[in-house]
């Protein structure tokens, strides 16, 4: 495998905050980033809308394997050097059902996460928004019921 493609959504904040982050880590395979609304996306990959990639990441080979969510992520983990052993780890039977689950999760919020990320231009922006949302911890430092 010399290259993997990632298809993702340019018009999702969440997805174009992840390209860049995949993009700024140094790889041992070579990462390229397509956003699967143009019209190479779908010269490149013919029946790429079959796969539904509007709904979560597409990530396909340059040898034609293709991997779909959680799955993806795994994969895209596994081309970059720092997070390979993290990818070997999550491909495991034991854990790939909770990298599946934690991407349709985040798939499935993924405008929510986006509304959220909007206008956050640095780290503290980003907290002092996700602030908000915090789940209220009790004395002891543990998380406190639902009331």
């Amino acid at each position: 495998m010399k290259r993997l493609y990632i298809l993702y959504d340019s018009q999702c904040e969440l997805c174009r905050r992840c390209r860049l982050w995949l993009g700024r880590q140094p790889a041992f395979v070579p990462l390229a980033f397509i956003p699967f609304q143009t019209p190479e996306a779908e010269c490149r990959f013919p029946g790429l809308k079959n796969l539904h990639p509007e709904k979560e990441i597409v990530v396909i080979s340059d040898a034609g394997a293709v991997w779909q969510g959680g799955a993806a992520w795994v994969m895209c983990l596994w081309a970059l050097r720092e997070y390979r052993e993290w990818s070997l780890r999550l491909a495991h039977p034991a854990l790939l059902s909770l990298a599946r689950r934690l991407c349709e999760v985040v798939s499935a919020n993924r405008f929510t996460i986006s509304h959220w990320l909007k206008g956050a231009t640095t780290h503290e922006d980003l907290r002092c928004k996700l602030e908000m949302f915090a789940v209220p911890r009790c004395e002891q430092g543990s998380y406190c019921k639902a009331r």
